[in-house]
């Protein structure tokens, strides 16, 4: 299993722990890779130029889960066996994050920041649960939207066969009766897996709409997507921002043409915007010159850790780092705003596209 850490240089001073699993390796590794680059940026600018957290340095322990709930689950076992993790972050996935949760709930643990928009999250009971992104439905009704504008009266759908497939599915489900756009033929596929030709397949032989959206991965979504072009498939895409921009823009060159995709944070190029600025310098700081929405997220989820922590009475616990959590109310990180409290764990709201030129 791969750990990565975030740590004052002097050993012996004093920490704060926190812990993770996310994708490290496998089809999906550039996801936890890049969103926690930008949160073990956020943590070291803050161990190294702030002191830390009451005088505390920030450690983070993530563990490699490869994309899969099972994984997850025996990670997220062994780091609540620690009675030094005070909070987990930056969790990977919606299949990786429902398989935890009911230890989250039992171990009453403060979940942070997780990199999913779905659904489940934001429900009330989801007590120890703090979002920081916008929701799967706040996408899904942009996207949905963004069709309409762009002439399409039927979508076809491409998804992953788990749960954040299911997620996707409900989010454009709601949004299309929403938009009175229809919902074409569904095709599944496996997740982890970029042998798309059965789905493919069956969307170019039975579907009726002019788009397909895909509710995948980067590595999924682009094999879809150079699939169905080679098959003489002419229409536009649309995707979640889970499935990652730059890694599909990376993947798929000047076939990204046609590609829409939802973000949930600012452009990460924008340095008018004072967090992205922030963040650009954080990441140089700690040796990244690489600059995308991922890391961004990365980046800010981290923030919004760190202010729970400084809000939190001392001597630091679950609880306590639970109730600062809670007490962070309104939060503006310069041109990235959000929401928490005892009765609003949603987090942000912001949603914009991005269209492939």
């Amino acid at each position: 299993m791969g750990a990565t850490w975030a740590r004052r240089a002097q050993a012996s001073a004093p920490e704060i722990h926190l812990g993770s699993s996310a994708a490290l390796s496998g089809p999906a590794a550039l996801l936890g890779k890049r969103f926690h680059a930008g949160a073990q940026a956020a943590f070291a600018h803050i161990n190294s130029h702030q002191g830390g957290i009451h005088g505390a340095s920030i450690v983070l322990n993530v563990r490699d889960d490869a994309y899969e709930p099972e994984r997850a689950e025996a990670n997220t076992r062994m780091l609540l066996d620690d009675p030094r993790v005070l909070a987990l972050f930056g969790y990977v996935g919606t299949p990786t994050t429902m398989a935890v949760l009911p230890l989250v709930k039992r171990a009453a643990i403060p979940f942070v920041g997780a990199y999913t928009g779905a659904d489940f999250l934001r429900e009330p009971l989801q007590a120890q649960v703090f979002n920081i992104r916008a929701g799967y439905n706040d996408e899904g009704l942009a996207l949905a939207r963004a069709m309409k504008a762009d002439g399409i009266q039927t979508v076809d759908l491409l998804y992953q066969a788990d749960l954040f497939g299911r997620a996707g599915l409900e989010s454009m489900r709601q949004a299309a009766a929403r938009s009175g756009l229809s919902l074409g033929t569904a095709a599944p596929h496996k997740r982890n897996s970029e042998d798309l030709e059965e789905a493919i397949g069956k969307l170019l032989a039975h579907g009726r709409g002019e788009a397909i959206f895909m509710i995948s991965t980067y590595g999924s979504c682009a094999a879809a997507v150079k699939l169905a072009r080679r098959k003489g498939f002419r229409g536009r895409f649309y995707a979640l921002s889970f499935t990652g921009l730059e890694p599909l823009r990376q993947a798929l060159g000047p076939a990204m043409k046609g590609v829409t995709l939802a973000q949930v944070v600012p452009d990460a190029e924008n340095r008018h915007l004072p967090v992205v600025a922030d963040y650009q310098q954080a990441m140089r700081t700690h040796g990244d010159r690489q600059f995308d929405a991922i890391s961004l997220e990365g980046y800010i989820a981290a923030r919004v850790m760190a202010e729970g922590l400084r809000r939190a009475h001392l001597p630091l616990s679950r609880e306590s780092v639970t109730q600062g959590l809670d007490a962070i109310g309104s939060l503006d990180l310069g041109g990235f705003r959000l929401q928490l409290g005892p009765q609003h764990r949603r987090g942000s709201e912001f949603v914009e596209l991005r269209v492939g030129k």
